[in-house]
């Protein structure tokens, strides 16, 4: 009787690691999938002359940047940005034909020229940035509170 026992402790010890190990291995895999897609401002120390599409130039003191520092690419990135209200934030230098990215690889950078086109934003400080992706993972989402730093505007 002693034998059986422990022959079953054993097997339950077994198929514990088993079950261990695969869980492990999952989340490995599941982890070098995935893009880990984030946006952060990047304040100019001069401001950036920007050309718009209608030929205007304008001043920029601030890049939205959009970063993938997962380890694998992220495509059909889309970015959308609000204000505190919820109302969307249309950028002067991004036409709608801009998003979403293809493919932005792993360490990848992709600024964006901080114009905001309506005079309302123009000073506001907090928006907030949704990010959507696909990644061999499937499709991620991640919604980011911004503040904007004072400008020398």
């Amino acid at each position: 009787m002693n034998a059986w026992i422990g022959t079953l402790i054993a097997l339950c010890a077994l198929a514990l690691s088993a079950a261990t190990a695969y869980v492990q291995h999952r989340a490995r895999k599941r982890e070098t999938l995935g893009a880990d897609v984030t946006a952060y401002f990047h304040r100019t120390s001069d401001f950036a002359r920007i050309k718009l599409f209608d030929g205007t130039v304008r001043q920029a003191g601030y890049h939205l940047v959009i970063w993938n520092h997962g380890p694998a690419p992220a495509e059909r990135v889309h970015l959308a940005v609000a204000d505190v209200e919820g109302a969307a934030v249309e950028l002067a230098d991004c036409p709608p034909d801009e998003f979403p990215l293809q493919r932005l690889d792993k360490g990848a950078r992709y600024p964006v020229p901080w114009i905001p086109v309506s005079d309302t934003h123009r000073g506001a400080r907090r928006f907030t940035v949704h990010l959507r992706w696909q990644d061999g993972n499937g499709t991620q989402e991640r919604l980011l509170p911004m503040r904007r730093g004072q400008t020398n505007v």
